[in-house]
């Protein structure tokens, strides 16, 4: 059984919001550093969110460490289920035919 802090839906959900605050951070940064009005922020924020979290799946597909840009746990290592043994065929009755 899983931990509930690494189903997918909560990675998702984490992946998710940690990219938007890094977003959030990036257009505030660019706000108040690169004279922007507060109006270029609402802007900013879905794209520098978008633009980071595509850029770190990408990279991430190169660099599968890098998932903790993102907010990632590590994933536990699958170990494939060995498949069931084959069972030996069993010969059908015969049957006899009455006369």
């Amino acid at each position: 059984m899983s931990s509930p802090l690494n189903t997918t839906t909560t990675r998702a959900t984490g992946r998710a919001f940690v990219s938007a605050i890094v977003g959030s951070l990036l257009a505030w940064g660019t706000t108040k550093w690169g004279k922007f009005n507060t109006g270029t922020f609402t802007v900013l924020v879905p794209v520098a969110t978008g633009l980071y979290y595509t850029a770190i799946t990408q990279l991430e597909k190169k660099y599968p460490n890098l998932g903790w840009l993102l907010g990632t746990l590590p994933q536990p290592k699958a170990t494939p289920t060995p498949a069931p043994a084959p069972v030996a065929a069993t010969e059908a009755p015969k049957t006899t035919k009455k006369k």
